[in-house]
C-alpha cells in the first residue's frame, strides 16, 4: 500500500480512498497539528482489526438497498448494536449522508434534513430502507452487518428513536 502519509478529515473521504485503504484510523496523536483536529483520519495497512477503542478507525462497507442495487460506505468500528457509535455513511455522488442525526437537541429541522438525504440519494423512504451495510473488513474476528429502518437519533430524554 502506498501514501500512508497522508490526512483527510472523516467527511472528506472518497470511495477511492476506501478501495486504496479499506481502514482508516483517527489521528488522536496528532491533534496538535496544524491544521488536523478529532476529524482527521490516515490510512493504515491494516487489512482486519483485532483490537482498538470503539470508534477509532473507520472501515469501507457495501451498501444494499431494498431493490438489490449497491452503494458504497463507511462505519465506525464499534459494536454493530450501538448505531451512535457505527455512524452508519453512504456515498452518495460528491456527498456523504450520515443515518445517525445525533441527539435531536441540537438538530433544528430534523424532518428537513431527513427530506435533504433522501434527496443526495436519490431514492424515497421505501427505496432506501430497510438499508444494509457490511464491512468489507473483519472487525474483532467478523465483518460489522447493521441493518438500517431509518435515520437514528436521540430524542430529548436520550432514548433511541428512528426518523423516516
Amino acid at each position: 500500500m502506498e501514501n500512508l502519509g497522508v490526512r483527510k478529515q472523516v467527511y472528506e473521504l472518497l470511495p477511492q480512498d476506501f478501495i486504496d485503504h479499506p481502514i482508516w484510523e483517527f489521528c488522536s496523536d496528532e491533534e496538535g497539528t496544524e491544521g488536523q483536529d478529532e476529524a482527521t483520519v490516515r490510512p493504515t495497512e491494516k487489512t482486519e482489526l483485532s483490537e482498538g477503542l470503539p470508534g477509532a478507525s473507520v472501515v469501507a462497507a457495501d451498501v444494499a438497498f431494498p431493490d438489490g442495487s449497491m452503494g458504497v460506505g463507511y462505519l465506525y468500528a464499534c459494536d454493530e448494536n450501538d448505531i451512535g457509535c457505527l455512524q452508519p455513511n453512504l456515498f452518495a455522488g460528491q456527498s456523504q449522508v450520515n443515518f445517525y442525526l445525533g441527539w435531536l437537541r441540537f438538530v433544528p429541522d430534523a424532518p428537513h434534513r431527513v427530506a435533504e438525504n433522501y434527496k443526495k440519494i436519490g431514492k424515497d423512504k421505501e427505496g432506501v430502507f430497510p438499508l444494509s451495510f457490511r464491512s468489507r473488513v473483519n472487525v474483532m474476528g467478523a465483518p460489522l452487518c447493521v441493518v438500517l429502518e431509518g435515520f437514528g437519533a436521540m430524542d430529548v430524554d436520550m432514548k433511541g428513536v428512528i426518523l423516516s
